[in-house]
């Protein structure tokens, strides 16, 4: 990646809080100067900050076992997720972060390493090799060769839909009679949109539930198309193709869906898609894999147990083809200022083995590794992980934002509202994309992407 010293980056660190999942001030260690910090500190005491969500609690339950095998102490301190990147910037910036083990999302880190407030990792992958091709998110986890983030939970986009209505004999005939073909999970974008039309059944039923809200959900209608059909947001030079033959077909047809979904799509962000999905109000959801556990929680949801997940589906011509697919992790990366790196090196080394992985999964969070989402007990507990699995190994790792330090600005910022223009019928795909990729393109010449 060619680039000069980037010139504004504080803005774009403030900028870098994005609503991935729905799910104070720190009172952390009382630092001061590192030499303030007494030399007893060597004491084994690892200290964690997170923030509050289903994944981190599931984590949460491997501490205790960690502490009595290795005899390490561990502190955790966690924050609502609004306002929790805030909170992680105030104490780097502060010049003593306090912590040394920050869990974030994949998003952050890039600029978090630009800045330089965590330090690399790449010792775990020299001592833990096979990690490499065990866990997927390694693959968008380095900067210049140095590894900066290691995925704990990761999911990818797809499409959660009702086994009820999939296994229904009359549904089944139903389908078959019109389309000419067995009713299944899409496998095809074709296939997605002929199953969309047949359930669509306003006002008992949608064929599919969409985010229509102007904000990344919604931008992720858009870039799920793009990927599927091979394309890209920038290209190898970091210039912008987003709006391109594929870019502006795959624009139409994410805008084109909207036919077989509620008016009220046009208003929804992540929670309310989840929530009418778990409403029994449509027979498919665009949404992302944890969206199970919700799906599946009986004190909210009238359709536990009948529903799984497919990867976000591909054209015909390509299902055979590994391309880009929506990728979402949070995970581990290690404070630059870790009083005791080794230490903390054994907590992140520890909390994402197999066994605690597996261990950890069905209180809320999906294994990053590819062998922790083979165990037998798992799999018996969580039968939606198989396809999920499946998923995640037929495609390239892709993330919502390009992880630049301006990765945020380009998808909140340019891409959604591009998105929304051309759902709302105020430009066309071509208008809204060219104007997009021209603010894109605008901004990263700014920062000193290009000669």
């Amino acid at each position: 990646m060619k680039r000069t010293r980037h010139k504004k980056m504080f803005p774009s660190l403030l900028a870098f809080i994005i609503p991935v999942m729905m799910l104070g001030t720190f009172n952390l260690y009382a630092g001061g100067n590192k030499e303030d910090t007494p030399e007893a500190e060597e004491v084994s005491v690892v200290r964690l900050v997170s923030e509050r969500g289903s994944h981190t609690e599931a984590w949460k339950t491997q501490m205790e076992g960690f502490e009595a095998a290795t005899g390490i102490d561990l502190e955790i301190t966690q924050h609502p997720y609004a306002n929790y990147f805030d909170q992680l910037m105030l104490n780097f910036t502060g010049g003593q972060a306090g912590f040394d083990v920050p869990y974030i999302s994949m998003l952050w880190y890039p600029t978090l390493a630009t800045a330089g407030y965590i330090q690399p990792l790449n010792e775990l992958v020299e001592k833990n090799p096979n990690l490499t091709e065990d866990m997927p998110g390694l693959m968008k986890s380095s900067i210049e060769g140095n590894l900066y983030f290691i995925p704990y939970m990761n999911e990818v986009g797809g499409v959660v839909y009702r086994t009820d209505l999939f296994n229904d004999p009359e549904e089944q005939k139903n389908f078959k009679a019109k389309y000419g073909y067995e009713l299944a999970p899409p496998k095809t974008l074709e296939q997605y949109v002929d199953l969309a039309e047949f359930f669509h059944r306003p006002p008992d039923l949608y064929g599919v539930t969409l985010m229509g809200k102007k904000s990344i959900f919604l931008a992720t209608h858009f870039m799920n198309r793009l990927w599927a059909r091979g394309g890209d947001l920038l290209d190898a030079d970091m210039k912008p193709i987003f709006d391109n033959v594929i870019g502006v077909q795959a624009l139409q047809e994410a805008v084109d869906m909207f036919r077989y979904a509620g008016s009220a799509a046009l208003s929804y962000d992540f929670q309310e898609a989840l929530t009418e999905f778990k409403l029994g109000k449509s027979a498919m959801a665009e949404l992302w894999t944890t969206a199970m556990f919700h799906v599946n929680d009986p004190a909210s949801s009238q359709v536990v147990n009948k529903a799984s997940f497919v990867g976000f589906p591909k054209p015909a011509d390509a299902v055979n083809e590994k391309r880009p697919r929506l990728y979402i992790s949070w995970g581990f990366a290690l404070s630059s200022d870790a009083v005791n790196k080794e230490a903390a090196l054994q907590w992140i080394e520890y909390v994402i083995g197999e066994k605690q992985l597996a261990e950890a999964s069905p209180l809320g969070t999906v294994p990053a590794r590819l062998s922790a989402l083979e165990d037998q007990d798992l799999i018996n507990a969580l039968p939606w992980l198989k396809p999920f699995q499946e998923a995640l190994g037929d495609c390239i790792p892709t993330p919502m934002v390009p992880l630049i330090p301006e990765g945020n600005t380009i998808v909140n910022q340019f891409i959604a509202p591009a998105v929304s223009e051309c759902l709302t019928g105020n430009m066309t795909a071509e208008e809204a994309l060219r104007d997009a990729a021209k603010k894109t393109y605008d901004l990263l010449k700014e920062n000193g992407y290009y000669d």
